[in-house]
């Protein structure tokens, strides 16, 4: 009894341990972002798997576990003095569902066990025997941790297991033989040649078994599980420890046992989560809180678009803005500037736009748009066609003279105006001409000295801030020659 006490005090150790380096190691356990703080008593909900919710993946969490079992062996039957044996066992599980999974595993066990001598016997003393045990088993699993509604999965649970299967063994004795006869049962029993002599025994056979356990598995992370579990293993045999004298005291069959640690690594789908940590009534919870949050939004509309929140893809949607069905602001033409605020509604598809103002982008002030335009550096107020490109004028650039323009208290007529357009597109065919202003001489004149200054002045300043023309491009001179006319005469030279 103190060896099995001690074995389950070391494998317990061994788990602390393992289960120490793998909590420094997966840290993020404590702080996962999925847990939550809804449960009453300031409890917080993480199902263990440090993954996302349950509610409509668990059918494609993994359900499939590999891993491998190693830990100490324990023989009862009539050599009733325990000795410790060892056992390794690799194991395949199969998740039915979050509760129910079926495992199968193989294992390969050194079984040990004596009995002193207890006078009389007359039969074999000071005995001892090995067995060499494999044995496998087809194993129910429930797991207990998961199923509770009153609190949320922890990160170790309880499960309990049974099974069948069959185990095969090889088992050597060793003992001073006390028997008599070695057939008693017979009328005339022949004397054992053996007796009081040291004798050594063999047997081999292979017998059905049944086999109940139960453990705790420990998650470790995403991939990784922990466990510890005790099996026990029923025989319809009492030829194992090959001890089976027709006494009271063996009047049992042989029965061997497992204490044994394990890790199981988990696999199945590229879905991080596994069906032993996801809660059955998770699924529950988690829809309930959707439905209502549904619910809830559906008569909330922050942004006052006349689009609930449930359905709104954009909840900052400006007071003056048409909206689509989605919450989304109207944008006709679809340059990321809502018509609300977009001063070309109708900008061409591909165009760069102003983000605030939804104007297409004219680098060079010419007028066309940069999406269109293949000159993108034109000269200041220079004459393009639709594509941006300069139009340059080549000819009658010198002396061109303009018909003379009258005097008059309304200086800018029509007919002023129509003269001075052609003017100005003369000035931009001969950009590296000059506008000449002769006017009649001032204090000389019969009409009035103001009115001629005046005439002048409010021509010049039509084609600076109508046309740009540049200041520096007119001259202005009071011919003394002129001083009998009251026209203006204008040349380009």
């Amino acid at each position: 009894m103190k060896i099995f006490k001690l074995t389950l005090l070391s494998v317990l150790c061994g788990l602390s341990f393992v289960s120490q380096a793998a909590n420094t190691a997966d840290s993020t356990w404590k702080n996962h972002p999925t847990a939550k703080s809804k449960w009453a008593y300031g409890k917080t909900t993480d199902s263990g798997q440090g993954l996302q919710a349950a509610y409509f993946q668990d059918r494609r969490a993994k359900k499939f576990t590999a891993g491998l079992m190693f830990g100490t062996a324990f023989m009862f039957g009539d050599a009733d003095k325990i000795q410790t044996g060892s056992n390794i066992a690799p194991f395949f599980k199969y998740s039915i569902s979050q509760t129910f999974a079926l495992r199968a595993e193989y294992n390969f066990s050194n079984l040990k066990g004596q009995r002193d001598f207890q006078s009389p016997t007359n039969y074999k003393d000071y005995y001892t025997f090995t067995s060499k045990v494999n044995d496998w088993a087809l194993v129910a699993q429930a797991t207990l941790g998961n199923i509770s509604f009153l609190r949320p999965l922890r990160k170790t649970q309880m499960y309990f297991s049974a099974g069948i299967g069959q185990t095969s063994f090889n088992t050597t004795s060793n003992f001073i033989d006390q028997r008599a006869s070695l057939n008693p049962n017979v009328p005339s029993p022949s004397p054992n040649p053996n007796l009081g002599k040291a004798t050594t025994e063999n047997f081999q056979a292979k017998k059905m078994n049944g086999v109940f356990g139960f453990g705790l598995k420990h998650y470790l992370n995403k991939n990784f599980d922990l466990g510890i579990e005790y099996r026990h293993t029923y025989l319809r045999t009492d030829d194992l420890d090959l001890f089976n004298a027709q006494v009271f005291d063996n009047r049992s069959f042989d029965s061997y046992s497992y204490l044994r640690a394990s890790i199981g690594y988990k696999f199945g789908s590229k879905n991080p989560q596994h069906y032993d940590w996801l809660s059955p009534v998770a699924s529950i919870y988690e829809q309930m809180a959707d439905v209502k949050k549904k619910t809830d939004c559906l008569g909330v509309d922050d942004d006052k678009d006349h689009v609930t929140n449930c359905f709104d893809q954009d909840n900052n949607t400006p007071d003056s803005c048409m909206v689509y069905g989605n919450g989304m602001a109207v944008d006709t033409d679809m340059d990321g500037v809502p018509d609300c605020q977009d001063k070309e509604p109708f900008t061409d598809k591909g165009a760069t736009v102003d983000p605030v103002t939804g104007v297409a982008v004219d680098s060079d002030g010419d007028g066309i748009s940069d999406h269109k335009d293949r000159e993108l550096n034109s000269a200041p107020g220079a004459l393009v066609d639709a594509n941006g490109i300069e139009i340059k004028m080549c000819c009658n650039c010198d002396n061109v003279t303009f018909p003379p323009v009258s005097i008059s208290a309304n200086c800018l007529t029509k007919e002023v105006k129509a003269l001075l357009y052609q003017v100005v597109d003369k000035m931009k065919q001969c950009p590296d001409k000059k506008l000449v202003m002769n006017g009649p001489g001032g204090k000389s004149s019969k009409y009035n000295a103001s009115t001629n200054t005046r005439c002048m002045d409010e021509m010049i300043k039509f084609l600076i801030e109508k046309f740009g023309i540049s200041r520096d491009r007119i001259i202005t001179n009071y011919n003394a020659g002129t001083e009998s006319r009251n026209t203006i005469e204008l040349k380009i030279q």
